[in-house]
């Protein structure tokens, strides 16, 4: 669709050579890792569009691209996104040779391609380009990123293209999910758990993949992928990243990702650094979105593979401010329900601007390419019949930010006594969801929503809840009716 003058492509540096081109864009440090402050700070959400090639505004922009690649000296990097699946897609990055910090970051990010790609995806970043807009073609397997140099936006253009390619030619979904695996002692004998983690940037998806629990052997957990995970109807699981791709507001109480993160071979984005050089991850001066890129192979526990095997677990992140920190999900209908409704609220990583404000996004995935119906549907299909457990997690806060905050540690706390069938559930007809009643080993009392809300206030409150639940899946249009019955 779009192609660079040979005499003006740098193909494929070599990483050091990379580096070498990268290392003045770099802001000194005391740990000498790579570290950029890019112009813009987050994924430019409004100024994305899906659009046919032969959209005439679509023409307007390939055109001024096509002049600018002509004109200028363009670095390509061939990589390949997801690993020995199906699932496993050739992707080229054309970038402006003025910003090889991006393909310095695209290429430690991604795996080396290795001739088994089923799919080839395109992506071509021009950060200098006078207006900023963002256009996908999915029939072309393009994406066309124009003035903007967050790395966050490159990266998640080959990723949107290969959760469509997934879908629409492969029979898996791309799911915006972290997997990991538990091997826990249950009834004297070692029990394998098989975890999918979904939520929107900032819901503590990654702080919840990385948990060790502090288990000991021969317990364990073994960390997989945080972000983009492809899914067949067998419920297996496969990897899309080599390495991780981290938010770093909160990475200092992360010990696990803030050992990795120190370590040779990161790259740091939007992160403040002193004048002396100190890094400060709490510092969020320069962006509440700073960003790293860090080796897979650095953070402790991380699994021998970039598969979970089958998933038997799925856990569904979100932040309210009006339900437990746990609910039992009793159906395949209402996990599709939860999955297609992807509520949370807005962070810094989608619009810094919107921060706090409720949201709802199709499988908590803001990079799903047209028929949300399909994708929703397709999520039912592949759990029928399959045995599961899910839950909705809430990390926010219960009764508001003058109510009670669910720390990290209650979440860890909740999470395990599940797997281990520690909490004793009961189905409550005023949520809609199963709600913990008691645990085994510590008083949940003070955890429910009924300390901070009137009995009729709640009752109205999530009548009201629900009502407008399904009132959303149905303005989608085309979801199954049990689903949205189900809710």
């Amino acid at each position: 669709m779009l192609k660079g003058s040979s005499q003006r492509i740098i193909d494929n540096p070599s990483p050091d050579k990379l580096w070498e081109m990268s290392k003045r864009f770099s802001i000194p440090n005391e740990l000498n890792l790579p570290l950029f402050h890019s112009k813009i700070k987050s994924r430019s959400a409004k100024f994305t569009g899906i659009y046919d090639a032969s959209d005439p505004e679509a023409q307007k922009y390939i055109k001024g691209a096509q002049e600018f690649i002509d004109s200028h000296d363009m670095i390509k990097i061939n990589a390949r996104v997801g690993d020995e699946s199906a699932c496993t897609f050739k992707s080229t990055l054309l970038v402006s040779s003025a910003y090889p910090q991006l393909a310095f970051m695209y290429q430690r990010n991604l795996f080396e391609p290795n001739g088994h790609e089923t799919d080839e995806i395109s992506v071509i970043t021009i950060p200098e380009y006078p207006e900023r807009k963002i256009l996908v073609f999915p029939k072309e397997s393009t994406e066309l990123i124009l003035g903007s140099d967050y790395y966050g936006e490159t990266k998640m253009a080959a990723l949107r293209l290969a959760m469509y390619l997934a879908r629409e030619k492969h029979f898996h979904l791309g799911l915006h999910a972290g997997s990991k695996a538990y091997n826990l002692e249950i009834e004297d004998s070692l029990k394998r758990f098989g975890i999918l983690i979904f939520g929107l940037s900032g819901t503590g998806k990654t702080t919840l993949t990385c948990a060790t629990h502090d288990l000991k052997a021969p317990e364990s957990v073994e960390i997989v992928q945080d972000d983009i995970n492809f899914i067949n109807s067998d419920l297996n699981t496969f990897g899309s990243e080599r390495n991780f791709y981290v938010k770093t507001d909160s990475i200092s109480s992360q010990p696990l990702l803030l050992i990795a993160v120190k370590k040779e071979g990161s790259i740091l984005e939007n992160v403040y650094v002193s004048p002396s050089g100190k890094i400060d991850f709490d510092d969020m001066s320069v962006s509440t979105n700073g960003r790293a890129v860090l080796p897979r192979e650095h953070i402790p526990y991380h699994a021998s593979d970039y598969s979970v095997g089958k998933v038997n677990v799925i856990f569904f992140n979100t932040r309210r401010d009006d339900i437990p920190p746990i609910l039992k999900v009793d159906s395949v209908e209402k996990a599709a329900a939860v999955f297609g409704l992807g509520e949370s609220t807005i962070t810094s990583a989608d619009d810094p601007s919107k921060v706090g404000q409720p949201v709802r996004t199709v499988g908590f995935n803001p990079f799903v390419i047209e028929d949300l119906a399909k994708e929703i549907n397709t999520f039912k299909k592949f759990l029928e019949g399959k045995k599961f457990q899910a839950f909705v997690i809430n990390t926010g806060w219960i009764g508001g930010r003058d109510g009670l905050k669910i720390k990290p540690q209650d979440t860890f706390d909740f999470v395990e006594n599940a797997l281990r069938g520690k909490i004793k559930f009961k189905y409550d007809p005023t949520t809609g969801f199963d709600v913990p009643v008691s645990t085994e080993d510590w008083d949940i009392s003070k955890f429910d929503p009924m300390n901070f809300y009137g009995k009729k206030e709640y009752e109205k409150k999530m009548s009201g809840l629900r009502e407008e639940r399904r009132k959303a899946l149905e303005s989608i249009g085309g979801v199954d009716k049990d689903i949205i019955s189900a809710i």
